[in-house]
């Protein structure tokens, strides 16, 4: 019984020696017992031997100073006492990569921005990251894009910054001189503006690529307000010839010279640039009659719709200021100073009043 005791305390203490040499124990045949597969965390350092007399030399490895940054399995060789022992390691990253200095960036229709500048992107391995923008944009047109830088490294780790992209129109180029009444005119981008006032007559002409889409809401939200009180009245108003583009007026201009002769088209139909329809501000009410001034509805709409920021663009007795004949039907938005330019029934032209010529150069 004492016999059996001590060699349970020499078996314990053999075990326990041998748990101290890492995993490599000798069986009785001198074979080297150790753990075949080992795995490390990037930044770990590389292990080179297990004990003094067991070294491993693994192939194709990249280190730095002994600590290993690259991810992947890695095979090797344990040499002992002139024998050699195959060893897999696996190297893992379980860490996301690092985004530094993402912020939103401003630039101008047509020019093209790295959407990278100023950004630090970096990871704990030194594998290759993958980064890319989530997220539509177009350096041609202008508005604000939201978007994201989306990093992803080897070992499928991920990390994203949001930002704001916004591409605004370009500086305009702006040319300024002065009405016959002291109001400033100005040219920005080829559109002229009268004391803030959009003009479109026959001194001055819209670009072919100025196309607001359709009338603009200041017109359509005032009309249907005046539309609504005329008929509380029993008078019935709509629009029959709103907005047109540079190309409608140019076919329908060159339709009526084939017609009537360009002398004559000139007193009633603008030249593709100068109409006011292409503004977006103008429409002809009812009917494109010369009758219409006569009728209750063409009175009505001489009467009243200053009050709501209109105003009769082409009025009678008007047309060597105007360059057109008169139209009872053709109104233009202009806002509070369509009060003054109705002058008690008397309507003052938008020339007169901004002290600018309506001539064909």
């Amino acid at each position: 019984m004492k016999k059996k005791l001590i060699f349970a305390c020499i078996l314990a203490i053999l075990i326990i020696c041998l748990i101290c040499l890492d995993k490599v124990i000798l069986d009785k045949k001198d074979t080297l017992k150790y753990d075949k597969v080992i795995k490390l965390n990037v930044g770990d350092k590389i292990i080179y031997s297990i004990s003094n007399d067991t070294t491993i030399k693994w192939d194709n490895i990249k280190d730095e100073d002994g600590i290993i940054y690259y991810t992947g399995t890695y095979k090797g060789v344990i040499s002992y006492k002139n024998k050699e022992y195959p060893i897999t390691m696996i190297v893992e990253d379980k860490e996301k990569p690092t985004i530094e200095g993402s912020h939103d960036i401003e630039t101008n229709v047509g020019s093209e921005v790295d959407l990278y500048d100023g950004v630090t992107i970096s990871d704990n391995s030194h594998d290759e990251i993958k980064k890319e923008i989530v997220g539509s944009y177009d350096f041609n047109k202008t508005g604000i894009y939201n978007l994201t830088i989306k990093v992803t490294d080897k070992s499928g780790n991920e990390e994203s910054s949001d930002f704001k992209l916004t591409v605004k129109e370009k500086n305009k180029k702006i040319n300024s001189k002065t009405s016959s009444k002291g109001y400033k005119i100005e040219e920005i981008s080829g559109i002229t503006y009268v004391n803030g006032i959009l003009i479109a007559n026959k001194t001055y002409s819209l670009p072919q690529t100025y196309n607001p889409g359709g009338l603009l809401k200041d017109f359509t939200d005032n009309f249907e307000l005046m539309r609504k009180d005329a008929l509380k009245e029993g008078v019935k108003l709509k629009v029959v010839s709103g907005f047109r583009s540079y190309d409608i007026q140019n076919n329908l201009y060159n339709r009526y010279v084939a017609r009537d002769g360009k002398k004559e088209a000139d007193t009633y139909s603008a030249r593709p640039g100068h109409s006011e329809h292409q503004t977006g501000l103008a429409a002809d009410i009812n009917s494109v009659d010369n009758n219409f001034g006569e009728t209750k509805e063409g009175k009505w709409l001489s009467d009243n719709c200053y009050k709501y920021g209109f105003i009769l663009r082409y009025p009678k007795g008007k047309e060597s200021i105007t360059g057109y004949i008169y139209e009872s039907w053709h109104i233009r938005y202009v806002g509070d100073i369509a009060k003054e330019l109705y002058n008690n029934g008397n309507w003052i032209s938008l020339e007169e009043y901004l002290g600018i010529t309506s001539q064909y150069k």
